[in-house]
């Protein structure tokens, strides 16, 4: 392998990596792809999926074809094998160091956007709470915030988890719509923590908590639309309570702060390293001087 290739083989190793991670944190965004097939396949046999895990694992599984790629071309290199002086070493410590810190760097990235999103994107507790007819759907406008569903009924009642190894997120959803309608326009977040609670969900005439638009997670979403509960364009969730719309995203951050903090525990780790390296490569040029 000659030298003149080796940045332009490390630059395209490291576009692989940084386009295997834009492109999962999109699909888990977005909740499609293989995110979510392989997020399904932890629901149907773990009955809840881990988001972090499920991201990590997709993008380590991507990245190892370029490891695998990058260590067969450095077997296949002609040059002999030659234990590696202190200034390689010093120069692959600051190489992982530098690794170890970029993703820090857009750990903290996603935590500053879930932030913003939590405090700037959805709604709170604040203003006149809004009173609307299931039957009004598509005919009012709908102000995301406090609101009261009425003159509609429950629906097939949907019950996901979340595993998130520091806690769990249990929650079930139900379309509410006048009955015989079609597509459903809303949707409401029951009181039931366990799928034994789901048998003591009734029928109330009105419900009350925050709505949002959109709202359902992503897996709630498919298991809707593979039972033949139609979604309408645009739809809104109603939520029980602010803590219950936003938990799920302070548990990503929360994670995604841990994950950040081990990085920076490694590169911090790998800065020491590189110090010591330099240390000893500077008292071996005194010694040799």
């Amino acid at each position: 392998m000659s030298t003149r290739s080796t940045p332009l083989r490390k630059l395209a190793i490291r576009a692989w990596i940084a386009l295997c991670g834009l492109y999962f944190l999109w699909e888990g965004a977005t909740y499609r792809g293989f995110f979510a097939r392989l997020a399904e396949w932890q629901i149907g046999h773990f009955g809840a999926y881990a988001p972090l895990l499920t991201f990590l694992f997709l993008f380590l599984l991507a990245v190892f074809p370029a490891w695998l790629i990058l260590r067969i071309l450095r077997k296949r290199d002609p040059e002999p094998e030659v234990e590696p002086t202190l200034e390689v070493q010093i120069k692959r410590a600051k190489t992982l160091r530098a690794i170890f810190y970029s993703f820090a760097v857009v750990a903290f990235g996603v935590i500053l956007g879930f932030i913003a999103y939590i405090l700037f994107a959805l709604p709170g507790t604040d203003g006149r709470p809004q009173t609307i007819a299931a039957s009004d759907a598509g005919s009012v406008a709908i102000v995301e915030g406090p609101a009261r569903l009425v003159g509609g009924e429950l629906g097939t009642i949907v019950f996901f988890g979340q595993d998130w190894y520091i806690a769990d997120d249990r929650m079930a959803f139900s379309p509410y719509r006048p009955a015989g309608s079609g597509a459903a326009t809303f949707f409401v977040q029951l009181e039931a923590k366990s799928r034994k609670r789901l048998a003591e969900t009734t029928q109330r005439p009105s419900w009350s908590g925050i709505l949002v638009e959109g709202g359902l997670p992503g897996p709630i979403r498919v298991l809707f639309n593979a039972l033949g509960v139609g979604i309408s364009d645009p739809y809104y969730t109603l939520y029980r309570d602010e803590y219950s719309l936003k938990v799920r995203y302070w548990l990503q951050v929360i994670q995604w702060t841990i994950l950040s903090i081990f990085l920076l525990l490694f590169g911090v780790l790998q800065s020491r390293r590189v110090k010591r390296l330099e240390k000893e490569a500077e008292e071996a040029k005194e010694t040799v001087g």
